[in-house]
């Protein structure tokens, strides 16, 4: 049950680059919040299908079904995947914000450079070194694991263990990734640990 000061569905907008696995991030942060008994819902928009290119993803989490297959044009938060993206997609990440839209966001950068290339000296804003978490924990930069650690921290959107357990089912449901889940719940927590609030 809500209570006054929350809102039923919440709206939330993935950007990232393909064969990074910002569409899986925000798939499995639909289905995390289903395992809590809500509703999910995760739709990505694609120009070109392939490694690099820009991907955007809306997704919504409510207490209420939802109706609705629109993108999200006034995200409550903002999720980037990769850095490189505030040079060549600014404007479409900040299209439909407002002072009130929180940014989480895979970077090395600071805070301030990462607001003054944005334009949101005023929002809400987390930083987690997703990319350096990947590196260091698979060799390569698919950062999404470490992402929505950071995500769940700074949203709370779902429940930490919600999302472990929706990753650990994904990957013990496939002999291919069945090997690599130890090192996505490291990277889960440490995405958990290591992101703050600039």
């Amino acid at each position: 049950m809500t209570t006054a000061t929350e809102k039923a569905t919440r709206e939330i907008r993935f950007h990232g680059r393909g064969g990074q696995g910002t569409v899986t991030a925000a798939k499995m942060l639909a289905s995390a919040a289903i395992i809590e008994g809500k509703y999910g819902q995760a739709m990505p928009e694609f120009g070109l299908e392939r490694s690099g290119t820009p991907v955007k993803v809306s997704t919504r989490i409510s207490t209420n079904p939802i109706n609705t297959r629109a993108p999200v044009d006034h995200p409550e938060f903002v999720i980037l995947t990769d850095p490189s993206l505030m040079f060549t997609i600014k404007d479409i990440i900040v299209s439909g914000i407002d002072d009130n839209t929180v940014f989480v966001i895979n970077t090395n950068f600071p805070p301030e450079k990462v607001r003054q290339i944005l334009g949101i000296p005023n929002n809400e804003l987390w930083i987690v070194d997703a990319s350096k978490i990947a590196l260091e924990e698979f060799g390569r930069n698919i950062p999404n694991t470490a992402v929505l650690g950071a995500v769940v921290k700074a949203t709370e959107l779902v429940e930490y263990p919600s999302m472990e357990q929706e990753i650990t089912e994904s990957f013990e449901a496939s002999s291919k990734l069945r090997a690599l889940l130890p090192q996505n719940l490291k990277a889960l927590r440490r995405g958990y640990e290591e992101v703050y609030k600039a």
